[in-house]
């Protein structure tokens, strides 16, 4: 498994513009997705935005196989919710499969709707959508330029640390989680051989469990560096480099907004 969150040292357009035009990216992704999108109709707003994604991830030059962990860990949610709407959407007329009577709540869930399907799917291209936006922003920005641009904002100290370190403990997670897998099949424990019956019975606890472990003492060591290094002391703490927007940043700032209103225009005339 690979960690979809994490920062890939490169020269790139993407990872030279400044956090504040990759945050903005991000907020005005979330801004779409959290106006109702449910119609099939509204299906190209978001196919465009996921488009402008996808062109500041080639540009990036990320590799695929990240992009393909983080499908592979959204995979069973989008499933999930397709299934779930599919048999409890109210308003469905069009079975596609059949199982039975089973009204509650108004709807009958022994029949899989067409149109609960389709509710499911838009919801699973929304989340997408906002989960295109956020490994960007983290693996095109370095810890150090993300703290000095919430300095920057004049954010407090205590915030900002607490962004910076969530992100990072996200792909220490990650790689601890394949240093574990890696030792148990070592040890003749393989979970990828599990059918999934077994994998969910037996395959997990050997693996959550040193996971939790290491996490508790990687807190630890966490907080002594923290007063090794005078964290929360008084006064305003140095920057190791002085961000400064770009004629570039504002350029690409003006294209984010102008395919923001496009996809505004369109969610009302569709």
């Amino acid at each position: 498994m690979n960690a979809p969150f994490r920062y890939i040292q490169r020269q790139t357009i993407v990872h030279r513009l400044h956090p504040f035009t990759k945050m903005i990216y991000v907020l005005l992704t979330l801004l779409l997705i959290l106006v109702p999108l449910y119609d099939i109709r509204h299906l190209p707003v978001l196919l465009i935005w996921l488009s402008l994604s996808a062109m500041l991830w080639v540009a990036a030059r990320i590799e695929l196989g990240r992009f393909a962990a983080l499908l592979k860990i959204l995979a069973g949610t989008f499933l999930f919710l397709m299934l779930a709407q599919g048999f409890t959407y109210r308003h469905g007329k069009t079975v596609l499969i059949k199982f039975g009577d089973l009204h509650f709540g108004g709807s009958n869930m022994g029949e899989l709707t067409l149109e609960g399907v389709q509710l499911g799917f838009m919801l699973s291209v929304r989340i997408l959508t906002a989960a295109s936006s956020l490994p960007l922003l983290v693996m095109t920005t370095s810890n150090a330029e993300l703290m000095a641009a919430m300095s920057q904002l004049r954010l407090p100290k205590v915030v900002t640390f607490m962004f910076v370190s969530a992100l990072s403990f996200t792909s220490l997670i990650f790689e601890m989680w394949n240093n574990i897998v890696d030792a148990q099949k070592l040890r003749a424990f393989d979970i990828d051989r599990m059918d999934p019956i077994t994998r969910l019975r037996k395959a997990y606890v050997p693996i959550i469990t040193p996971l939790i472990l290491l996490l508790f003492r990687k807190a630890n060591d966490f907080q002594i560096a923290l007063e090794t290094k005078g964290f929360g002391s008084p006064g305003r703490p140095t920057e190791i480099e002085t961000l400064r927007m770009r004629s570039v940043d504002f350029l690409a700032i003006a294209i984010f907004l102008a395919v923001f209103v496009l996809c505004n225009i369109l969610r009302f005339h569709l």
